[in-house]
């Protein structure tokens, strides 16, 4: 039998992680934020798309009551929308929405169409198109380039048009 030193048995009895096991870690967790990022920021943008869709259906809601009072979209001005429906900022047609709660209003002139417009807080344009004509509620969703007021919704029968977002 040999005598052991003192200091390797010390050496031998502390605990604590290597350098390579504290790497392994920090590479792991590396891995994980990396393939997580792209799922958090996707539902993010998700949220805030949800918030104007959310806004534009209140919004549609309370213009087909109108409509079913008056039978005429040329009176759902951003004033009695306000009152109808209460809650959202409404603008003229020509005026891009600049919020999640603003709803900017346009009718075409007939008065069986109306078309309701919101811009995300992730900058795309959102478009609900009522026909009381063709009786159908068209969506569309579109890159907010150069603003999205309602009046420069794409045309009815353009295919960016859907029965959903």
């Amino acid at each position: 039998m040999q005598p052991e030193h003192l200091g390797a048995r010390a050496a031998r009895s502390e605990d604590g992680f290597t350098l390579l096991e504290l790497m392994m870690v920090i590479l792991i967790i590396g891995i994980l934020v990396a393939v997580m990022s792209p799922v958090f920021l996707g539902a993010s943008a998700r949220a805030k798309d949800r918030a104007v869709q959310s806004s534009l259906t209140t919004a549609a809601t309370g213009a087909k009551s109108l409509f079913l009072a008056k039978a005429d979209y040329s009176l759902a001005t951003p004033a009695a929308l306000t009152a109808e429906t209460g809650g959202l900022t409404y603008v003229p047609g020509a005026t891009g929405p600049s919020g999640a709660n603003t709803v900017s209003v346009f009718s075409p002139p007939g008065g069986t169409q109306l078309v309701l417009a919101g811009q995300s807080k992730t900058g795309s344009c959102f478009y609900v198109l009522d026909d009381e004509t063709a009786g159908s509620t068209v969506f569309s969703k579109l890159p907010g380039v150069g603003g999205c007021a309602a009046s420069g919704a794409p045309l009815p029968g353009d295919p960016s048009w859907k029965s959903t977002w």
